[in-house]
């Protein structure tokens, strides 16, 4: 969000609020810089599906094939985000038909390439040929938030072992952020 589309939404929001209180005989407007709004806000970050088909091809390194997918997080440039940033809350959704378990990481890099913050978890495997559904939630409190402000780049890798590698199914993996911004001092 662009800091001039933060201050219009937060003009929006303080016109209908003065709107809905100008109905009021005892509205104190000596207390109007103890308002705080805390808006939520969602952002895309991993769509993506993996057959096994596009396994057979990947390059194999300690037995592992690691497939790796970056993507730039243009909504941690904004001045206004970084300044009023409070919680980042970072879900994921597997629907795994591969037989076989896998590891997800995700890396929150910075502009140099220096790892800032890391999310592992596991990818549950299918026993039948059945897609398994895997969720996971991270979030980033205020203590570990410096990481993800310093942060330019996600880059997320599905480590899958080679050693027995699926001859069916396929991955389908999504995440998304929700940011928590709070405005105060109005």
């Amino acid at each position: 969000m662009k800091p001039s589309s933060v201050k219009l939404f937060l003009g929006c929001v303080f016109s209908i609020l003065l709107y809905c209180s100008s109905c009021v005989d005892d509205v104190d407007f000596d207390r109007l810089d103890e308002v705080v709004l805390t808006p939520r806000l969602d952002a895309d970050l991993l769509f993506f599906t993996v057959n096994y088909t596009s396994l057979i091809n990947e390059e194999i390194i300690n037995n592992q094939i690691i497939l790796r997918d970056t993507t730039q997080l243009n909504f941690l440039g904004d001045e206004v985000t970084q300044e009023n940033l409070v919680e980042v809350e970072i879900t994921y959704r597997a629907t795994n038909s591969f037989n076989q378990s896998i590891t997800n990481r995700s890396i929150f890099l910075s502009e140099n390439g220096a790892i800032q913050y890391e999310i592992i978890f596991p990818v549950s495997g299918s026993n039948s040929g059945e897609p398994v559904v895997t969720e996971f939630t991270e979030t980033v409190t205020q203590q570990e938030l410096q990481s993800i402000r310093n942060s330019i780049q996600l880059a997320n890798e599905v480590i899958i072992d080679a050693g027995t590698l699926p001859q069916t199914g396929e991955l389908n993996l999504q995440s998304k952020a929700i940011y928590s911004l709070e405005f105060s001092d109005l």
